[in-house]
């Protein structure tokens, strides 16, 4: 808070100096975050500790969820240099119930520590693994954060687990922090009925194992007869991914050929294609030494022509070099780790011949959605948030009406025609009469417009029983302040853009 207010009164007495107000509206900006991340924690643990947590059961995906966690965190990751690899082994349900946002969370934590705690230019390692149960339709899941980073003495590990505790280390001190995100995450594990376990030593690293127990959903077997014998060849450095990824391929019947560099990758390509036996497709690593994945991309495909489809997979945000390697020739991309159910819908989509589509930012989206004609109904009573959304909408060609609490939307709603509003934007905590309550009116109107409008909560209220609330109501989906823009586009796309 000082730190706001501080570089608030310095950008006030230099308006005039424009880089000066850059650098102290940037500051704000960070000090904002940080305070943001300490309020929430304190609520998450707040609840916690007065037994009010109430962990939601709903069906999702481990390869989204992993999909989640490195896009929130692959920006941090590449600020610092850091090599980050991603691995799975034995997965074969993929399909769980559980508190996916707790999860998320938890996950979150372990992974931004392994980056603020490591050096620049270091190395990060995240593996998955299912093991056997012996509860049935109930999975045991072994999920590994580790790094060689500044590590903890002994003396701290006894400590680590306890609200508000950092180690006494001068590397520490510059970088931010609670000391709550790991009881909150150990707490969280354990209300699931698992642990979290730590091994550290001092400039060494730290290795953090979350074992947890997931419901399993009814599994959709994956068809191996379609796969079944087909030579696949596989190129990557890292041995544990090679391995991963040859592992997998054999579960769905393939018979897989492994290669460390992308020269190999080239000989083994021009060898079979000279015996008339090319291979059924060829899975090529991104970052690899000497020779990376576009050039061996583009030395595949003039040894053997056009025939044989490539597939580049990273663990790194792979849109930067998209252009570059749909030119070299490259026809499909897949993100680490590797999944069973990804591969095999990779595999599905390049036999019947859809195009992969190409990654665009989140801004880009917005901008590109041209919703001119289009009108929403923001409900919002805070005049800044309201701007802000504004402004945001406006980049798609939104029009955009404000009701300035719940009872105000109530009453834009009742007298608006059929189809007037193409959306609802719902804040939750507003005067006269909340969001939730709002949403509750609106559905219950005698209108089939209003039972079938898509209402979004759009709310700072971001527990999993806030998001379940908000189901319950009625409304459509729930984003979280601040706004998120992928999930905005995401959710336009899906309630607008149809």
């Amino acid at each position: 808070m000082n730190g706001i207010i501080g570089m608030t009164a310095i950008a006030a007495a230099h308006s005039d100096d424009s880089e000066r107000v850059r650098d102290c509206l940037q500051k704000i900006s960070q000090a904002s975050k940080h305070m943001l991340s300490l309020i929430n924690e304190v609520l998450d643990m707040s609840k916690i500790e007065s037994g009010k947590v109430d962990l939601t059961e709903e069906e999702f995906n481990l390869s989204n969820l992993v999909d989640n966690l490195l896009t929130m965190t692959c920006a941090q990751i590449n600020k610092h240099h850091h090599e980050l690899s991603v691995n799975i082994s034995g997965v074969i349900h993929e399909n769980v119930i559980g508190d996916s946002l707790r999860i998320q969370k938890v996950f979150t934590n372990l992974m931004s520590n392994a980056v603020k705690y490591t050096p620049d230019g270091g190395k990060i390692r995240f593996s998955i693994t299912e093991k056997p149960s012996a509860q049935e339709k109930v999975g045991c899941y072994e999920f590994i954060f580790e790094d060689n980073g500044i590590g903890m003495s002994e003396e701290y590990l006894s400590q680590i687990f306890e609200p508000f505790s950092r180690a006494v280390d001068g590397r520490v001190n510059k970088i931010q922090g609670t000391g709550l995100g790991m009881p909150i995450s150990r707490n969280i594990v354990r209300m699931m009925g698992g642990d979290i376990k730590v091994e550290s030593k001092l400039n060494v690293g730290s290795r953090f194992t979350v074992t947890m127990y997931l419901k399993l959903q009814d599994s959709t077997e994956i068809d191996r007869g379609k796969f079944a014998d087909l030579n696949v060849l596989v190129a990557d450095d890292d041995q544990m991914s090679l391995e991963s990824c040859c592992d997998i391929l054999e579960e769905l019947g393939m018979k897989p050929d492994g290669v460390s560099t992308g020269a190999e990758a080239v000989e083994y390509c021009t060898v079979r294609h000279q015996k008339n036996r090319d291979y059924y497709a060829c899975i090529i690593d991104w970052k690899m030494p000497e020779m990376d994945g576009i050039a061996t991309t583009r030395a595949i495909r003039k040894a053997v022509g056009d025939e044989v489809p490539i597939i580049i997979i990273s663990a790194y945000d792979w849109s930067d070099i998209e252009q570059e390697a749909r030119a070299a020739g490259a026809n499909a991309f897949i993100s680490k780790p590797l999944f069973r159910s990804r591969l095999a819908k990779t595999f599905n989509s390049l036999e019947a011949g859809e195009e992969q589509p190409e990654q665009t930012a989140p801004l880009d989206v917005l901008a590109d959605m041209k919703l001119s004609g289009r009108r929403i109904l923001l409900a919002e009573d805070n005049e800044l948030n309201a701007e802000i959304a504004t402004e945001i909408f406006g980049t798609t060609g939104l029009a955009v009406e404000r009701a300035c609490d719940g009872a105000e939307a109530v009453e834009m709603m009742s007298k608006c025609a059929d189809g007037y509003y193409d959306m609802i934007f719902m804040d939750i905590q507003m005067p006269r009469m909340n969001g939730y309550d709002a949403a509750r009116v609106i559905r219950a109107m005698d209108r089939a417009y209003c039972k079938r409008i898509p209402i979004i909560a759009m709310t700072a209220n971001a527990f999993a029983e806030d998001v379940q609330a908000a189901r319950t109501v009625g409304m459509n989906e729930h984003i979280a302040k601040p706004l998120d823009l992928k999930v905005l586009a995401k959710t336009l796309r899906k309630y607008i853009v149809k």
